[in-house]
């Protein structure tokens, strides 16, 4: 019963590779169709959206979601890599969500935005909690302790 009701600080600084993996595989993936998919993903979307500069914003947030996931994914400066995917994922609850609430409905809208949010706050947990054990920050901490402060 206590593995159940208890927790341990150790094992869930551990598992944070999962949340990494989960935030880094969905946005690298997203970042790439930008680039393999301009018309339906990256440019073309952001045109039919009305944004402004969406050839420009295309790239932007490709490379942005690339590169976050990346450092993510391997846990390399894992809360500045978060940075950037937070702004991403808060840009676009905004733009495609709140308009689905006001078209739809409280209820499709909810449901609309779940991996939204879910990104959102997986991505604000590893801004908060840092990449983990299973981290290349840590590798980084080890090699040059007096300059980066553990967390």
């Amino acid at each position: 019963m206590n593995y159940f009701t208890g927790t341990s600080e150790r094992a869930a600084t551990s598992a944070l590779w999962l949340i990494r993996f989960l935030v880094g595989w969905v946005f690298i993936f997203a970042g790439i169709r930008k680039f393999t998919e301009p018309a339906e993903m990256g440019a073309g979307r952001f045109a039919d959206m009305g944004m402004p500069f969406p050839e420009f914003m295309g790239v932007w947030v490709g490379f942005w979601e690339i590169a976050g996931g990346l450092m993510v994914l391997l846990g390399l400066l894992t809360r500045a890599g978060a940075i950037p995917l937070i702004i991403v994922m808060i840009v676009a609850i905004l733009t495609t969500k709140v308009p689905t609430f006001q078209a739809d409905g409280w209820i499709a809208g909810l449901h609309s935005a779940r991996l939204d949010v879910s990104l959102l706050l997986a991505s604000t947990y590893l801004l908060i909690a840092g990449g983990g054990r299973y981290a290349l920050d840590r590798l980084l901490r080890k090699a040059n302790p007096d300059s980066v402060r553990n967390s």
